[in-house]
């Protein structure tokens, strides 16, 4: 019988340790805690520790033995292929196949409509690079069972493939939009009814409206799998005698009929197909607002961050707008660049908006950087999402409100010979406040990830106005004001870079109170023992954004995410009186 390992042994001792406690009513979370370590710790040694270990020698034993010597056959007495010049004109096929295996340890069996001739020249050859010669040239679909050969005809056949995908249509869009207002129109919506001596009349406040000017960016993806497949299939094969594709998308099979060769190239087509869609990400983002120290008015100095350590950089710039380092206008704006320590910044489409910062940053978590920014002024983290998705597929984070406020008011009034009856129509919409993340990744085969990123955070404050509907009535309608700051740009970084979107600023005017305790309470002689003044203040909005890329690697970057997740849980606990037993 085999002894457990030791770090088994910790795990078990740990978790015994744990379930001592369990009949308190209370735990300490602080002792709580090195019992949780040492179970991580173990764990971690159980995956990196041999299967089968037996115990540790004595030093001095373990000094008089000998190293393991690595014991390998010479390169003469491994099994070699055996090789062969072949040349052959007009030979029949079914001749051909059944003299190449002779003298050698290989059989063949040749379908009985095999027919046609081969001609070819080769040297220095194995029996399976024949094969797959004379497949390529001339079409003869071979299947190879150990030792055994089968040759079939180049006829249709039928081959079933399995795709692992969801059975499901996406359709997602972002706007960002900058506009100087609206104009309306007077339209005739007015109708009236002279029958009976009555009228009706109808006014809508919503009637025809137009931009003045202004600055849009729409993005629209859409997703639909299963009908892209079907088509791409279908132009890869053609629909000629009898070529079928058969897709059953619910249980992700499908059935394609063509020739043997061009079934060879649907798997190819599978095989990297579902090698791109199902490379996964992790996204991490922190949305920090700063609010500026004295000598940082101007905005966060970002040359200042320097070299934080040893192989840990800040390379940042500006796209669009004037640029930080020179008057008058980035030389990157409307250039898509690599966004990489030692190559350009990336320019998005953002000169109509002023412009705004990128950075791309080598460091292994957010912690160091927003060590950097508190130098600068007072940090305060607005939200930390983090979400998971797969290649070119949006993924949304909203965090946040909704409250609905009235957008549009229609008033109907009817008049008879003696009475005027006046009823209104009111419009309400949702206003979102609150931090909302809408991101979509595209990851490349080695790890370089294209974003496109749309953060917004909005703040909706109630306004009332009075609307005059008629000579005698007045409507106050409360109205939306909202304090927006959003981005829409696309990026490029590799994974576990972090990359910095900064240049949303906002003045903020608070009136600040102090008053003398009890005496500036007392009404009417209170306002002697206060003091009042305006205080002004300027933020950055800061969106920190690290890309995770799992494909090749799951297990070790997922094991990772759940060991941060772990601690950061832990250090959410609050520390409780220590347990006794």
């Amino acid at each position: 019988m085999k002894s457990p390992t030791p770090a088994l042994s910790l795990i078990l001792v740990a978790a015994l340790g744990a379930a001592g406690c369990q009949h308190l009513p209370e735990q300490d979370a602080r002792s709580v805690a090195p019992n949780l370590d040492s179970i991580d710790t173990a764990m971690a040694a159980s995956e990196t520790a041999p299967r089968e270990a037996g115990p540790a020698l004595p030093p001095q034993v373990q000094d008089t033995l000998l190293p393991p010597v690595a014991v390998e056959l010479p390169a003469s007495a491994r099994k070699v292929e055996q090789r062969f010049d072949i040349a052959v004109n007009e030979i029949p096929a079914r001749q051909f196949f059944i003299g190449l295996v002779e003298d050698s340890p290989y059989n063949m069996v040749v379908h009985p409509d095999v027919a046609g001739s081969l001609t070819l020249d080769l040297k220095n050859v194995s029996v399976e690079e024949v094969m797959q010669t004379v497949r390529d040239v001339y079409g003869y679909e071979y299947r190879r069972n150990g030792n055994v050969y089968q040759v079939m005809p180049a006829r249709m056949r039928s081959r079933v493939f399995k795709v692992d995908y969801l059975n499901i249509q996406r359709t997602g869009s972002s706007r960002t939009r900058v506009s100087s207002g609206q104009v309306s129109e007077a339209a005739g919506g007015g109708d009236d009814d002279g029958e009976n001596g009555s009228s009706s009349s109808r006014s809508d406040s919503g009637s025809s409206r137009a931009s003045v000017s202004g600055s849009e960016v729409n993005t629209r993806s859409e997703s639909d799998f299963w009908s892209e497949l079907r088509d791409a299939l279908t132009m890869l094969i053609g629909e000629e005698e009898g070529r079928r594709v058969v897709i059953n998308a619910q249980a992700g099979i499908l059935v394609v009929r063509a020739l043997p060769g061009e079934l060879r190239d649907v798997e190819e087509y599978l095989a990297t197909l579902q090698d791109v869609v199902q490379r996964q990400v992790i996204l991490e983002a922190k949305i920090v607002e700063v609010e500026l120290n004295e000598g940082f008015r101007t905005g966060i100095n970002w040359s200042a961050l320097g070299e934080p350590k040893t192989g840990q950089t800040v390379f940042g710039g500006q796209a669009g707008g004037g640029s930080i380092i020179t008057d008058g206008v980035s030389e990157f704006a409307g250039s898509p660049v690599t966004l990489s320590p030692g190559a350009g910044i990336i320019a998005a489409e953002t000169s109509s908006f002023g412009g705004m910062n990128f950075l791309s940053i080598n460091m292994n978590d957010f912690t160091a950087f927003l060590e950097l920014l508190k130098s600068q002024g007072k940090v305060q983290v607005l939200s930390s999402p983090r979400v998971s998705t797969v290649n070119n597929q949006k993924a949304v984070i909203k965090v946040g409100t909704d409250e609905f406020f009235v957008t549009d008011v229609e008033t109907d009034t009817n008049t008879t010979l003696n009475t005027t009856n006046q009823s209104v129509n009111v419009e309400l919409t949702p206003f979102f406040s609150g931090v909302a993340l809408d991101v979509i990744p595209q990851i490349s085969a080695d790890d370089e990830v294209t974003l496109h990123i749309h953060p917004t955070v909005s703040e909706v404050s109630e306004r009332t106005k009075s609307i005059n509907v008629s000579t005698e009535t007045s409507l106050e309608i409360p109205l939306a004001l909202s304090s927006i700051r959003e981005s829409d740009t696309i990026i490029r970084a590799r994974s576990g870079q972090i990359v910095v979107i900064g240049g949303l600023m906002k003045d903020q005017q608070t009136n600040e109170v102090a008053k003398t305790p009890g005496l500036g309470d007392v009404p009417m002689f209170g306002k002697l023992f206060q003091h009042q003044r305006e205080r002004k203040t300027k933020s950055e909005l800061v969106i920190l954004l690290r890309p995770i890329v799992t494909s090749g690697r799951d297990s070790q970057v997922w094991n990772e995410q759940v060991r941060q997740s772990a601690e950061r849980i832990g250090r959410m606990q609050a520390p409780g009186p220590a347990a006794q037993h």
